[in-house]
């Protein structure tokens, strides 16, 4: 098991309290590092977000998110990337039924590299479209998020992510590895389940 804190994504995209009772913990485990500002992140969500919830949904696989902050560098000064970052965590801790479509958005509206990426309020409204409610999206730049989101992002760093997207697969009970896009994520759990 990977230890850096992360939104556990239960059905329906829900963000949920880990699972604590080994019984009921599905048997593999994916971990997907991103940053929302990573265009090759973006990709990989439209390619495999939705056969990745059928596998949550099901009970196959159990879903971290780990939002980070690589990408700093490439938002002109704004920390782009720490900030939608702590905004995603704030909407797990506050509107955990809206993760799912607000990670989606994210994406939806990623801004280019090398722009100053989407203002406080602009994430805010974002947020507020998918019915975010205001007294949630108005903790989207609180120090514990930002720090949730630097404090996380440096543990990645630390333990060897070297770029987003990193998917790590059966982090728990195989050998976790980087996935590298060969071939579908289902395919990729099939044959770690057979092995």
């Amino acid at each position: 098991m990977i230890n850096i804190p992360g939104i556990v994504v239960g059905p329906g995209g829900k963000a949920v309290a880990s699972i604590d009772d080994e019984a009921l913990r599905p048997p593999t485990q994916i971990d997907i590092f991103v940053d929302y500002m990573c265009p090759y992140c973006r990709r990989f969500e439209k390619d495999n977000a939705a056969e990745i919830q059928q596998l949550v949904d099901r009970g196959v696989t159990a879903l971290v998110m780990h939002p980070v902050a690589i990408l700093d560098r490439l938002s002109r000064g704004t920390l782009y990337s720490t900030r939608s970052a702590a905004a995603a965590y704030a909407v797990a801790a506050g509107a955990p039924d809206k993760f799912g479509d607000f990670n989606n958005a994210l994406f939806a509206h990623q801004p280019a590299e090398g722009s100053p990426g989407l203002s406080e309020a602009e994430l805010e409204n974002l947020g507020h479209s998918i019915g975010i409610e205001p007294a949630v999206t108005r903790t989207f730049a609180d120090d514990a998020f930002l720090a949730s989101a630097t404090g996380n992002t440096q543990a990645a760093i630390d333990l060897g992510l070297q770029g987003t997207p990193t998917v790590l697969l059966g982090g728990r009970h195989q050998r976790a590895f980087q996935w590298d896009g060969s071939r579908p994520i289902g395919e990729t759990l099939g044959s770690m389940a057979a092995s």
